[in-house]
């Protein structure tokens, strides 16, 4: 009898803990965010600083969420329309919930035709073309960046201030290039010296040529809305011809590995740039930095707040939620969002309005290049040094 009593007993037992298990409280629900980095093309020498990010962001989701794996797959957006929408298709066909990305504005618009009609939402870190605001996206397109027609008030401020009076702009002409292009041209107040626009595809434009119009008509500055291949080609026969101007640049060269494009780096003395700039000091800006410098992070390498943002943003969502409607789940994610880039709330377009931007500055000693942001622009307080 006492052995029958004890036999029930262990029958229990194990019944209590299948039930346990059926229960499903102790199971891992595996999670793919595809991302899409431009590890070849223009601003190929950016990529380095976006995986790192992206690999911190990672480590602490699948440590921050016990009860999630998340798996990161990243494909090569080319920084090219084309490229970046077969990419995009390839992470979808993967299995992924959500795509990071893309870094070129041209990138992200090629993707989003793909990635909205399958359902799958976006969330770009560096995209600032104004198109990507009215972009058509079923409401899937979400940017953890300003859009650049607010970028070009930034430049317009910063080339009056380092008394320019008579600017040519050179502009690429795709989305992000003449986005700013033509921005900036419509909020300077004076006269624009020329407005020439460029294809940026290598073979496709001439440096020399489009550095002696600017020679030959008399221009005291440049402004250039360009990547860094073509952006250093056009410094460098600005100054080869005899050009004695500042020079401008957005958010484009606007990091320090721009130098690694140059064949004489001291053409690279004192071009300033503009780039979004993080927001006041948080736990979240901390503890990204400090993670990404002991991880051999880059230093001066631009959009690594928001490419980590943007991960940890995804996996925050899909937490919430894991079995409804991850746009809802972003857009309420999207609320007074604090990150490693700034506290963001996103509009009805996915836009958010930013933080301002840092004015920042080559400085070349030698064959040392030292890059360095000593300024800010915000809508409301304008330009600080």
């Amino acid at each position: 009898m006492r052995l029958t009593k004890l036999f029930v007993l262990v029958l229990l037992t194990l019944g209590a803990m299948s039930l346990l298990i059926a229960c499903g409280g102790d199971e891992v629900q595996a999670v793919k965010i595809g991302m899409l980095s431009p590890e070849t093309g223009p601003i190929a020498q950016f990529a380095p600083g976006f995986a790192d990010a992206a690999d911190v962001a990672l480590a602490e989701i699948n440590t921050a969420y016990p009860d999630f794996t998340f798996e990161l797959i990243v494909l090569d957006s080319g920084c090219d329309g084309t490229q970046a929408a077969t990419a995009a298709q390839s992470l979808i066909d993967a299995g992924v919930s959500a795509i990071v990305g893309a870094a070129c504005s041209g990138a992200t618009l090629g993707a989003i035709a793909v990635a909205a009609p399958a359902g799958i939402p976006m969330l770009s870190y560096a995209s600032t073309s104004p198109a990507i605001t009215t972009a058509n996206d079923d409401g899937r397109l979400f940017r953890i960046v300003p859009s650049d027609a607010q970028q070009a008030e930034a430049l317009v401020d910063v080339v009056a201030h380092a008394g320019a009076s008579n600017p040519a702009v050179l502009a690429m002409t795709n989305d992000y290039g003449a986005g700013l292009g033509d921005n900036f041209a419509a909020n300077w107040s004076g006269s624009v010296c020329s407005q020439v626009g460029y294809d940026p595809t290598e073979g496709s434009y001439d440096a020399s040529t489009l550095a002696q119009a600017v020679v030959d008509g008399g221009c005291d500055s440049v402004v250039l809305m360009s990547y860094g291949t073509d952006g250093a080609a056009i410094v460098e026969a600005l100054i080869g011809q005899g050009f004695s101007g500042q020079i401008f640049g957005g958010d484009g060269i606007a990091d320090s590995a721009f130098q690694n494009d140059f064949t004489d780096v001291s053409t690279l003395d004192q071009v300033v740039a503009t780039r979004p700039r993080q927001g006041e000091e948080s736990t979240a800006k901390v503890d990204f930095e400090a993670a990404y410098s002991a991880a051999g992070g880059a230093d001066g390498a631009i959009y690594t707040h928001e490419t980590y943002d943007t991960i940890k943003f995804i996996a925050a969502a899909i937490v919430s939620d894991p079995d409804g409607d991850l746009v809802a789940a972003m857009n309420a994610t999207g609320k007074n969002y604090v990150g490693a880039s700034g506290s963001h709330t996103f509009d009805s377009a996915g836009d958010v309005l930013g933080t301002g931007y840092s004015v920042c500055e080559f400085a070349v000693a030698g064959s040392v290049v030292d890059f360095g942001c000593s300024g800010t622009w915000t809508a409301d307080g304008g330009l600080v040094f």
